[in-house]
């Protein structure tokens, strides 16, 4: 859940509910203030502005080189939606590298708070998921 008129701050939660417990909590953020049709400016869209019951995640990261993500990628699907003329993607979950803020994607800010979402990918990986479900909300 995140405030999208701060920089689209807040919270990236990973919820087990077969097991009805929080796996882990990590401040992030979305955007550098933009609306959520804005592309390269605005915050990952809520799933219910593009008609999606729920983005994907996938589980196996990507590794890029660009300077505001250097390191670990982890996709988020489906690649391109459509916000109302507009259409964005290409988003993913990555370290906030650079300057604060994102072009859309969700960025964990603190490096401790990244290096235990990682572990906790791998832990998702090593269970045998391919993709986890992310729900996008702002009040």
């Amino acid at each position: 859940m995140g405030d999208k008129s701060n920089r689209g701050k807040g919270k990236l939660i990973a919820v087990n509910t077969k097991e009805g417990k929080i796996d882990g909590a990590w401040d992030a953020l979305s955007g550098v203030g933009g609306e959520e049709n804005q592309r390269m400016r605005g915050p990952i869209p809520s799933q219910k502005l593009v008609d999606e019951t729920h983005y994907k995640v996938v589980i196996s990261p990507l590794t890029l080189s660009n300077p505001g993500i250097a390191g670990k990628f982890y996709k988020i699907n489906p690649h391109m939606v459509s916000v109302g003329n507009t259409t964005r993607g290409d988003f993913g979950i990555h370290a906030d590298r650079n300057v604060p803020g994102t072009a859309g994607c969700i960025g964990i800010e603190s490096e401790s708070e990244w290096i235990s979402f990682k572990a906790l990918m791998s832990d998702y990986d090593r269970a045998g998921l391919t993709t986890i479900p992310l729900l996008v909300s702002y009040r």
